[in-house]
Parts: C-alpha cells; sequence; structure tokens
C-alpha cells in the first residue's frame, strides 16, 4: 500500500514537471523578442523561469529517488527542460543568435545555398550543411535553420551521456548521475565553446555520440566480427569519426589523441597483463588510424588548416603580449566592478568541482580500486588520454593564442561529465553504506544538483552576469545593416569595435564579403585615439583622413553603456554624434543609426 501511494506521488509529480514545462514554452513562445535583448534571462518572461525550474527540480528530485521507468521518465523530463533553455533563441523568436563568427558561418551557409562556395571547399562545412539541409526539409529561413541544429547538438549531447555511462557503468543510479551532470552543460564555457552556430561547439557537443560508439566497440563480447571495422558498432564508430572530422577537425584531432589514449592501455595490458579484462576488449587500432587517416586526408586540402599550427609557434616564439592582456583584462574587470577570479568562478566553479570528482574516479582506476570491470577500464582509458590534452591545453594557454585552450578544456569536459557523474554515484553508494538514513543522501545528491544547475545554466548565454552582452541579432541590426550596404556612397565603414565585417559576412554571404573593399579600421583598438574622453563627435571628424560611415546600434550601445560602464565609450560621447557640424545622421529606424563622418 505504501508503495503504492509512493508511486502516485511519483506519478502526480512528474505530471505537474511536464505541465510546467509546457506551460512555460508556451509563455516563452507567446513572448518573442520584439528589439534588442542585452540578457535572455532578462528578457524571457519569468513564468518560463518558474516552470522550468519546477521542471527541473521535479526531474532530479524523481530521477534520484524513483525507481524504473519514472525516473527514465524524470530524466526525460529534466533533459527536455535543458534543451527548452538552450532552445529559447529558437523559442522566443530570435532573427538570429551569435553576433560575432555565427555571422560569418551563416555567411558560408548561404554560400552553399548559392553556390558560391562547394560544402567542400569549406574546412569544416558538417554544421553548415545540417542547417542548410534542415532549411531545405522545412522551409525555415537558413537563420533559423542553424538555430535549430545547436538545438539538434545539444540534444545528442544529453542522449548520449546517460547511454555512454549506462555501457561504461551498467548501474542505474550511475547513468542517472550522469545523465544529471550532462544537464550541466559543462563543456559550454561561453569563452570558446557557446551555445550557437560554432562548428568547434557543435563538434564537441557531438562526442558523446563518438564515446558512446567507442565504448560498444571495445566492449561487445558477442564474437561477430566484420571485415575491416570488426562490428556493426565498429562500423558506426568509422562513419562517426569522419562526421566529427567535417564538423570541426581540431575536435576530431583532440579525438585521436583520446582514442591514443585508449590504444596505449590496451597495447600495455595485452603486452604485460594479458590475462587482464582489457586484454579481453576488442583493440581500437584500427578505428585510431581510421580517424586520424580521414583527418589527414581531409585537413590538409584546406588552408586554413595550417593557420593554428603556425600562428602557435609563432606566439610561443615571438609574442610577448600574454601576460599583457591578462592584465589589461584584469584591469578592466577592476573598474566594472569585477575581477578575473570572480569571473572564473562564475564560469568554471562546477567544472571544477567535476574535474574533481572525476580525477579521483580516474585516480582510483589506476591503482585498480574502482569496481566494474569496464568502468576500471574506461578509468585508465580516460586517465592516460587526458594526458596529451592536458599537455596540450598548457601549450596553448601558454601561447595565449585565440583562446584556444578553452575549445580543448570544452573537449575534456566531455568525458569529465560522463566520469564525474559516474565518480558522484559511487561516492553516494559509498556514504549510504555510512548514514542509517539513506533517503538524506539522495536528497543531499538532489539538492546538490539543483545548486549546480543554477550556477551552471547562468553561464550558457553570455549576459552581463559574466560582464558580455547577449549575442542577440535583432532583425532590426540585420536590416539597418543591409540597407547600409546597399546605399554606401565612396566613405569606408568604421565601427566602435568592428567596422561590421561579421554582419556584412552573414548578409552577403562570406565570398562576397570579404571581395568588398569599403571596411575601414575601428575606432577601437587602433591608433586614433578616439575613445574613452576623446570619444567625441569633435575627435572623430579629425581623426579620420577621409570621409566614413558610423553605424551604432541599440546592442552596441547597450553593451558599452549597460555591460561595460562606458568605459571606452561614455554616453557623453554618443550624445554628441547628434550635435556637432561635420557628423550626419543619414540612417535611422529600429534601433540602428548610420552617421556619415565628414
Amino acid at each position: 500500500m505504501a508503495r503504492t501511494a509512493t508511486h502516485r506521488l511519483e506519478k502526480s509529480a512528474l505530471v505537474l514537471g511536464f505541465l510546467a514545462l509546457s506551460a512555460g514554452v508556451l509563455v516563452a513562445h507567446t513572448s518573442p523578442a520584439r528589439a534588442y535583448e542585452l540578457s535572455i534571462y532578462r528578457g524571457t518572461p519569468p513564468l518560463f523561469w518558474g516552470g522550468i525550474g519546477v521542471a527541473l527540480l521535479t526531474g532530479i528530485a524523481v530521477a534520484v529517488s524513483a525507481p524504473d521507468w519514472y525516473r527514465s521518465l524524470a530524466l526525460a523530463l529534466g533533459g527536455m527542460s535543458v534543451l527548452s533553455i538552450v532552445s529559447l533563441p529558437v523559442i522566443r523568436g530570435y532573427h538570429f543568435y551569435g553576433a560575432g563568427d555565427s555571422l560569418t558561418h551563416l555567411g558560408w551557409a548561404r554560400d552553399i545555398v548559392t553556390g558560391s562556395m562547394a560544402p567542400y571547399e569549406l574546412l569544416y562545412p558538417g554544421t553548415h550543411t545540417v542547417g542548410v539541409v534542415i532549411s531545405e526539409l522545412t522551409g525555415l529561413p537558413l537563420r533559423r535553420a542553424l538555430l535549430v541544429m545547436v538545438s539538434a547538438f545539444v540534444l545528442v549531447f544529453l542522449l548520449f551521456i546517460p547511454l555512454t555511462a549506462r555501457v561504461i557503468a551498467d548501474d542505474d543510479r550511475a547513468v542517472t548521475f550522469a545523465a544529471l551532470a550532462g544537464f550541466l552543460l559543462l563543456p559550454i564555457n561561453a569563452i570558446s565553446v557557446f551555445a550557437m552556430p560554432h562548428p568547434t561547439s557543435q563538434a564537441i557537443m557531438f562526442l558523446p555520440l563518438v564515446l558512446y560508439l567507442l565504448a560498444k566497440y571495445v566492449t561487445v563480447t558477442d564474437g561477430s566480427r566484420l571485415p575491416l571495422l570488426g562490428s556493426s558498432a565498429g562500423i558506426l564508430l568509422a562513419l562517426a569519426s569522419i562526421a566529427i572530422v567535417f564538423v570541426h577537425p581540431q575536435q576530431a584531432a583532440n579525438a585521436i589523441l583520446l582514442f591514443g589514449g585508449v590504444v596505449v592501455v590496451q597495447f600495455v595490458y595485452r603486452l604485460f597483463r594479458n590475462g587482464h579484462a582489457i586484454a579481453r576488449h576488442r583493440t581500437l587500432y584500427g578505428q585510431t588510424v581510421f580517424l586520424a587517416l580521414a583527418f589527414l586526408a581531409w585537413t590538409p586540402l584546406h588552408e586554413r588548416s595550417g593557420g593554428t599550427v603556425s600562428a602557435l609557434v609563432t606566439s610561443l616564439l615571438e609574442n610577448p603580449a600574454a601576460a599583457t592582456d591578462t592584465t589589461n583584462a584584469a584591469a578592466s574587470l577592476s573598474q566594472l566592478g569585477g575581477s578575473i577570479r570572480l569571473l572564473f568562478l562564475k564560469l568554471f566553479l562546477v567544472g571544477v568541482l567535476f574535474s574533481l570528482f572525476a580525477g579521483f574516479f580516474m585516480l582510483g582506476g589506476l591503482l585498480d580500486r574502482v569496481r566494474g570491470t569496464n568502468a576500471s577500464a574506461f578509468s585508465k582509458y580516460v586517465a592516460v588520454g587526458m594526458v596529451p590534452l592536458t599537455l596540450l591545453f598548457g601549450v596553448f594557454f601558454v601561447a595565449s593564442l585565440g583562446q584556444f585552450h578553452f575549445r580543448i578544456l570544452g573537449f575534456m569536459m566531455v568525458p569529465v561529465t560522463i566520469l564525474g557523474g559516474i565518480a558522484l554515484a559511487r561516492g553516494v553508494d559509498a556514504l549510504e553504506t555510512r548514514v542509517p538514513n539513506d533517503s538524506v543522501v539522495g536528497a543531499f545528491a538532489a539538492g546538490l544538483f539543483a545548486l549546480l544547475l543554477v550556477l551552471s545554466l547562468l553561464t550558457v548565454f553570455h549576459s552581463p552576469y559574466m560582464y558580455q552582452a547577449s549575442g542577440h541579432v535583432s532583425e532590426s541590426q540585420m536590416t539597418g545593416y543591409e540597407t547600409a550596404f546597399d546605399n554606401r556612397g565612396d566613405a569606408l565603414f568604421t565601427g566602435l569595435r568592428s567596422p561590421g565585417e561579421r554582419y556584412s559576412d552573414g548578409i552577403l554571404g562570406y565570398e562576397e564579403s570579404r571581395e568588398a573593399s569599403w571596411r575601414g579600421q575601428a575606432i577601437y583598438g587602433s591608433d586614433l585615439n578616439a575613445t574613452e574622453e576623446n570619444f567625441t563627435a569633435s575627435r572623430l571628424t579629425t581623426a579620420f583622413e577621409e570621409p566614413r560611415y558610423l553605424p551604432v546600434t541599440d546592442a552596441a550601445k547597450q553593451r558599452e553603456l549597460d555591460v561595460f560602464g562606458g568605459l571606452r565609450f561614455p554616453r557623453d560621447g554618443f550624445r554628441t554624434l547628434d550635435s556637432h557640424p561635420g557628423v550626419s545622421r543619414v540612417q535611422s529606424g529600429g534601433g540602428f543609426d548610420l552617421y556619415y563622418i565628414e
């Protein structure tokens, strides 16, 4: 009778959770963004966050305490809630999301559609091609299809994190905790890995599928074999390996290093401990060679492929600016009332915590203290595979090259998510043997995940919380730039921080955009001496030798004034643009102003 009552409670809680999720999504969908939003968190109605909060708390509570299919439903509820958060730009009808690299990727996708570029001409055509296919199949505009593509890759991540844990640990609690760890989206660090159209980010979101197929491939014991690739899982793993090369070769290179860790462990155990369970795992030699060959066959065909390596070498040998850049960033944050330490805690506290969980688990595996044949083996595989990845992270960190080290960190967070979830489950198992009331331990675990979810999901999108403006690209911004490009005269374009080349890429297509000769020098980062107290219309009229167009959007104003506190471009400077001879506003409307500087 008590068990029936418990199940009734679980059913009621799940029904409430799904209703709250549905209501929240409906409210968000019926409250589309009308203009640029500085923060998607603040711009989204509170009722959405209330519904999502109820759904997530319900999902976590039921998942850590309920049996069988109730647990599965709870995890589905939690996963759908997290996916809804990531999909907010789609749900709330954003014109586009991603004001930097993402606009350039939109331009490349446009070139593929128009035939200006063949997919094979691009180093990483995977995401662009997926976006084009979604657009063709659904009739969605290409810009929205790319946002749907982002959600699809996050869905792959959320699905295959627990599925991989199931192969490794085959334990209900371990799978549950791995799924909950997946909800944290640890690879997204908002520095080099984002929830926006960005191929290296999508490649990292795709990695759990590769790891799942790897785990299935090496642990299969049915004795069936197929030529060359070993099994059906081997064929799928080979296809997934090709796919990750096409999505982004840099992450494929990281995968080769991780595969190499498996190869080293298997080779050593077959050589010195032939009776060990690892020696009975199917070897990954052929799959690693296949991935390496796919990488080498594709990557050298493209000019962009050598840029990172050459830039890394140059930076290590010649670039003394890394420490200076960090000092300047710290000084700027201090002026905004923040600090590097506080920003680090906001972005990486949860990741560091799970890295510790996974680290102890890997150490236990190396010392043969992890129970379970496959769990022990994979703790060793990942531990050894992490060695070259950690070294590579260190090299890029020292070189301070384009924040590439944070891409490697994002990649490393995928196995950390899986092993960290399993490790936390094992820790709860151990605590329950020492605590009389095991429900207290479960409640603590649920509370911990709820707290970590809040901390982690706050950094999925750029916002003033992390001293960044949202990547929201409003329709008025795109229309304003498009009109400006169509009606431009002979003058070059300048800009506060860039001359608008990203918008040009997204509107005209990359090929046409980069052939244009109208982009001039941006104000910030140049030698014009026209920032801070010198950002005035009077100074701008003398800073340039020839006339310039200066686009100013509401997004730029909010970024400079509300996020950066007028540090580089103060409010009074914007006011002078409308009241000084020699500066004329030649286009205005919808949060976009274009000034002509004589």
